[in-house]
């Protein structure tokens, strides 16, 4: 079970749920400081054309614009791009929400431009074409990764600045194996350990990320870990979330479970967050580069 397994669909069933994550959740760090080593390497204030790879609701793009939005030039282009229709039609939502409130008073908003694009196939896009591509917590869910960087590499202009973030620990899927196990353990359903969504091994850490933009033409490749303590406010409101949600990793470990069995998990998987502290630990890898 590998989580380049999950299909599109599957991703157009969560989008409206997704959009719905909490705001400090796991999605929200390694992001927020994705764009804080792209700014340092080339600043926004240089940018002729920004594409959110894999954008799903939006968060990458929210943050951009929140934060560094005075600084995008206004001929500059936003590009939102992500194989699910409906994450794109979640981001759409937002930008019509951002704009009919009157809050987008710089335009950032109504310059993002949406599209349903593959990420291992940007042939709608120009070779050498884009100043900065950002793609948070996608590449390594590709089924081709390394077709999807080739591609990234391909439509950024020379000199262009790419980053992407993968991850390394992600304890908060780890306590739900654990909830689903002893559920499926104490109902005979299954003695065997429960089997998390695989991560690709060159995906987890600083060398193998590096080596795979290296492989693909990135130059002046820096990789880093962004480790995090996730403080979870409401342990049981979070574990119906993952436990009775549409998220499609979840639904993998879950598998055949009965409404009843689901409900058990809830409860071990709200106690275990409880040992914890109500704090699941995260550790994303951000690598960044040059073209």
């Amino acid at each position: 079970m590998q989580a380049k397994d999950i299909k599109r669909t599957d991703w157009d069933n969560t989008a409206s749920e997704y959009s719905s994550f909490p705001l400090e959740g796991p999605l929200l760090v390694p992001c927020r400081r994705m764009l804080e080593v792209m700014q340092a390497t080339l600043s926004f204030s240089s940018a002729t054309t920004i594409m959110d790879v894999g954008c799903g609701p939006g968060t990458a793009v929210s943050l951009l614009i929140d934060h560094y939005g005075g600084d995008i030039p206004p001929e500059a282009q936003l590009i939102a791009t992500d194989y699910s229709s409906g994450m794109v039609e979640a981001i759409k939502s937002r930008k019509e929400t951002e704009i009919s409130s009157g809050k987008d008073t710089a335009s950032y908003w109504s310059r993002v431009e949406t599209l349903v694009l593959d990420a291992q196939d940007l042939s709608g896009l120009s070779s050498d074409s884009v100043s900065h591509i950002m793609g948070s917590l996608v590449y390594f869910m590709l089924p081709d990764p390394k077709r999807g960087l080739r591609e990234a590499h391909r439509v950024l202009k020379a000199g262009g600045v790419f980053a992407c973030t993968s991850w390394a620990k992600v304890e908060w899927m780890q306590f739900l194996g654990q909830a689903v196990q002893e559920v499926r353990s104490a109902g005979g359903l299954n003695s065997k350990p429960i089997e998390i969504p695989m991560l690709p091994t060159e995906w987890k850490d600083k060398v193998g990320v590096k080596g795979e933009l290296e492989d693909v033409g990135f130059c002046d490749v820096n990789t880093e870990y962004v480790e995090f303590n996730w403080a979870v406010e409401d342990p049981g409101r979070f574990a119906k979330m993952m436990a009775k949600g549409s998220n499609p990793g979840t639904k993998m470990l879950l598998g055949d479970l009965s409404s009843e069995e689901r409900d058990r998990v809830c409860q071990i998987y709200a106690k275990i967050i409880g040992q914890h502290g109500n704090v699941c630990k995260g550790v994303a890898v951000l690598g960044i580069g040059r073209k």
